[in-house]
C-alpha cells in the first residue's frame, strides 16, 4: 500500500470511530437553553391511563404554551415526540437512546413529568397528572416568566 493511500485509509477510519459517537437522532436538551421551557411526559407504555390523563390536559392548549415558550416531549419507551410550541406546533420524533433526555428519568418509574426551565435546570419532577393550572402557576412564578411579562405589559 503506498504512504499516501495509508493515509487516506487511516483518515477515514479515524472519521468514522468520531462520527459513531454522535447521536444521530438523538435530542439535545441543551439546544434549549435560555430559548424553551421543555415539559416531558414519560412513559413506559402509552395505553396507561395515567399517561392518556396527561396528555388529554394538555390538549387544546397550545397558546398558552406557546406564550410560554413551550417545546413538549411525549416519550414512550425509547422513542419521543416533540411538539415544539414556539415554532407553530412543529413536530418531529425520534429515538432518545444515547441523547440528554434518558439521563433525566428515574428508570423505576413508568410515568413521569418533567418540567426544565429556561437554564436548564430540573423545576419540577412528578408521578402524578400535572394540572394545566398548576404548571402555568409555577411557571408564571419563575422570575423569568415575571421578567417576561414585564416587558410584554411595558
Amino acid at each position: 500500500m503506498t504512504r499516501h493511500r495509508l493515509f487516506k485509509v487511516s483518515m477515514f477510519l479515524i472519521l468514522m470511530g468520531c462520527a459513531s459517537f454522535v447521536p444521530i437522532n438523538g435530542q439535545n436538551l441543551e439546544k434549549h437553553t435560555w430559548k424553551n421551557r421543555i415539559l416531558v411526559f414519560k412513559t413506559t407504555d402509552s395505553a396507561l391511563q395515567i399517561y392518556q390523563q396527561q396528555v388529554k390536559e394538555f390538549e387544546n392548549s397550545e397558546a398558552e404554551l406557546k406564550d410560554r415558550k413551550f417545546v413538549l416531549y411525549r416519550i414512550t419507551g425509547a422513542d419521543f415526540e416533540r411538539i415544539d410550541y414556539t415554532k407553530d406546533a412543529l413536530t418531529d420524533s425520534g429515538s432518545i437512546s444515547g441523547t440528554s433526555l434518558e439521563k433525566i428519568f428515574n428508570a423505576q418509574e413508568h410515568f413521569e413529568v418533567v418540567l426544565i426551565g429556561l437554564d436548564g435546570g430540573v423545576k419540577l419532577r412528578q408521578t402524578e397528572v400535572l394540572s394545566k393550572e398548576d404548571l402555568y402557576g409555577i411557571v408564571d412564578a419563575m422570575p423569568m416568566r415575571r421578567s417576561e411579562l414585564n416587558r410584554k405589559n411595558k
